[in-house]
């Protein structure tokens, strides 16, 4: 069994599929499935939460084969150009060495079974729409900060989780919450999902990506990528209730000057130390118990009310 690809092509998707894996006792959770029909070749690896698949053109035979050891093959594919043939030497074997070949150079590294990768999830009944993968994956880049790293499963999914709901692409954790509106996209399903997972839209570059999301899955598909990442749950945080409708004060702050001011406290402050400001009236003070320092921002409003924030988060 033979099939062709261009070589920089080929090596590109590898070491962009590679990014998925993770270590695993199961040794094909450690390769990448290759998959030739027809006229493509698809690469898809996977670590259980994230599946990515990444096509591209080819002639040859049809056949399936995972690569078990994917940097290994990577770092020879480095090293091709022009047109890369790929060969299963002995097919019937239960692992048929893979034969990577491009000019005067080659290759041969081992192989697993088609049926032991769990490639692609099955799609279930669900709900579509279309973003532009850039836009959708600027907006997560603007939230993300505010959402805590997962370390166990006792963490909530809705403080770890990127969450979409309507127009809102936002993230919360037990002390913040950014938010993105775009009232020109309404997801018609609620949905989160791991901010790493949706890292990889970056790879759909500023196509149109059609979004389907069912019950256990999240997709995101152009007509060279496959992104597939775990719905961890429809019941995301009730933003507008959370959010109050009126307040007791209400003024406005230049952004730029007020983060220069708090740069100017975090240097009074000793590193790694949680240290609050207290603001009022344009007045800004912090302490870390042996030093102190006050600064002020000009103000567009009226404020009486001391509040306290964590100079960290900020």
């Amino acid at each position: 069994m033979r099939a062709i690809v261009d070589a920089k092509a080929f090596s590109t998707a590898l070491s962009q599929v590679e990014k998925v894996l993770q270590k695993s006792s199961i040794p094909a959770l450690e390769g990448i499935l290759v998959h030739f029909s027809g006229d493509s070749c698809s690469l898809t690896g996977t670590d259980l939460t994230t599946w990515l698949r990444k096509k591209l053109p080819a002639r040859g035979d049809d056949f399936s084969f995972v690569i078990r050891k994917p940097g290994i093959a990577l770092k020879a594919c480095r090293y091709f150009d022009g047109e890369l043939t790929l060969e299963l030497v002995d097919g019937r074997a239960m692992h048929p060495k893979m034969v990577l070949s491009c000019g005067r150079r080659s290759g041969e590294f081992d192989t697993l079974p088609a049926k032991e990768h769990p490639g692609l999830p099955n799609q279930g009944e669900g709900v579509s729409f279309q973003a532009n993968a850039a836009s959708l994956l600027k907006r997560v880049e603007r939230v993300k900060y505010a959402v805590r790293v997962p370390r166990d499963y006792s963490f909530r999914a809705d403080q770890t989780c990127v969450q979409f709901c309507g127009n809102d692409v936002f993230c919360l954790d037990r002390w913040r919450m950014a938010c993105d509106t775009d009232t020109s996209i309404s997801v018609p399903r609620p949905f989160m999902t791991w901010g790493k997972s949706l890292a990889y839209l970056k790879l759909m570059g500023n196509s149109e990506a059609q979004v389907r999301v069912d019950e256990r899955s999240i997709w995101f598909s152009t007509d060279t990528v496959v992104l597939c990442c775990r719905n961890e749950g429809a019941a995301t945080f009730p933003l507008a209730a959370a959010v109050p409708k009126t307040f007791q004060e209400e003024f406005y702050v230049n952004t730029a000057q007020f983060a220069r001011e708090l740069a100017y406290l975090k240097g009074f402050i000793q590193p790694k130390q949680q240290r609050y400001v207290r603001f009022c009236g344009g007045e800004m003070m912090a302490s870390d118990g042996s030093n102190r320092c006050a600064t002020s921002v000009q103000i567009d409003g009226h404020s009486e009310l001391t509040v306290g924030f964590s100079l960290h988060f900020m």
